[in-house]
């Protein structure tokens, strides 16, 4: 028999989502424990996808729909659905991904036994359509990731120690109030996970493992592996982003986690490693490639760009394409901090 109030709430973004997101939702309507709410937040979606969403909760009263009339971000539809919810626990699915039948039963199982401020559990990588030659292919076959075990969650995911994405735990009501008191909205698409992370993580005190994969991940639709016509102008979009959400990540530590700070900055270095990482990989054109790392030489920026010459480029021409200096001095490549020694 359902409690008045739903033991879980499960959060979905959608943004441009119609005839995308079918595994998804069958999966939640599917699952063993039927004790769930879940909440779509339609973030101002161009095409139909609000419709769709008042689709799946006119079949299913466990379900509703809040649309944003203007797109407003990852972080803020996050958010959105934060305060909405009514669970007592509360788990967070993109679209995009879907979770394994049983996952709230075993996750109720755990929780009932002993109850936690976030529970952590594993998570599938899941590669799908051709991603022949892109970013994502160097890893070929699906990977099963348990969750860490740490004493210290927020240092992991600063060390890049762990993946910081919020759907690979379980949080509690009340850590989620509290995080959606202390954080006002703004609009960032790069770095929300390092940010709801940080925020949740500073407001838990309690932590459990459930070691289980629930979550499949889905690699093959995300940015990392369809960059296409890609631009000095669009990697420097990225990169202000990034700074973007740092820097109001850096504003919410100075109050809730100032011995952080100087992990924080490596967390920053780091994720524009990732942005080059994802920009010249898959670019055929070895000028746009040099271009792109230009970007990376400045003052703040000299580790990723060392990053770059040091490790990225040489993964990239030597292992991958086989091209030697001299390959670049015939197509015109001219930088005196480009050496591949």
């Amino acid at each position: 028999m359902m409690s008045q109030r739903p033991f879980f709430s499960i959060l979905i973004p959608v943004f441009n989502q119609v005839g995308l997101m079918d595994k998804c939702i069958e999966a939640i309507t599917e699952q063993t424990f039927k004790d769930f709410e879940v909440i779509l937040v339609d973030d101002g979606s161009t095409d139909t996808s609000y419709k769709m969403c008042q689709g799946f909760c006119e079949k299913d009263h466990r379900f509703k729909v809040i649309q944003h009339p203007k797109n407003s971000s990852l972080l803020a539809a996050r958010l959105t659905g934060m305060k909405a919810s009514e669970g007592d626990y509360i788990l967070f699915v993109d679209s995009d991904d879907y979770i394994e039948k049983n996952s709230l039963e075993l996750l109720h199982n755990s929780l009932s036994k002993k109850p936690v401020d976030i529970l952590q559990f594993g998570y599938i990588k899941e590669f799908v359509g051709d991603t022949t030659g892109s970013f994502g292919s160097m890893l070929k076959e699906n990977e099963y990731v348990l969750p860490l075990e740490t004493d210290d969650l927020l240092s992991a995911i600063l060390q890049d120690k762990t993946v910081q994405n919020v759907w690979k735990n379980c949080y509690s009501y009340a850590i989620v109030k509290k995080a959606a008191e202390r954080v006002e909205p703004f609009y960032c698409n790069m770095g929300e996970d390092v940010f709801w992370s940080t925020v949740f993580f500073t407001c838990a005190k309690t932590y459990g493992i459930l070691n289980e994969c629930l979550y499949h991940y889905i690699i093959g639709n995300g940015m990392s592996t369809t960059m296409v016509n890609q631009s000095v102008e669009k990697l420097q979009t990225h990169i202000n982003n990034v700074k973007f959400c740092i820097d109001h990540l850096r504003d919410y530590m100075k109050k809730y986690a100032p011995d952080y700070l100087e992990l924080l900055q490596e967390k920053f270095i780091s994720m524009n490693c990732f942005t080059l990482l994802i920009f010249i990989m898959d670019e055929p054109d070895y000028r746009k490639v040099i271009n792109y790392l230009k970007v990376f030489d400045t003052e703040e920026l000299a580790k990723v760009f060392d990053y770059g010459c040091n490790k990225a480029l040489s993964y990239k021409f030597r292992a991958q394409y086989k091209i030697s200096d001299e390959m670049l001095d015939n197509i015109g490549v001219q930088y005196p901090k480009f050496v591949m020694k």
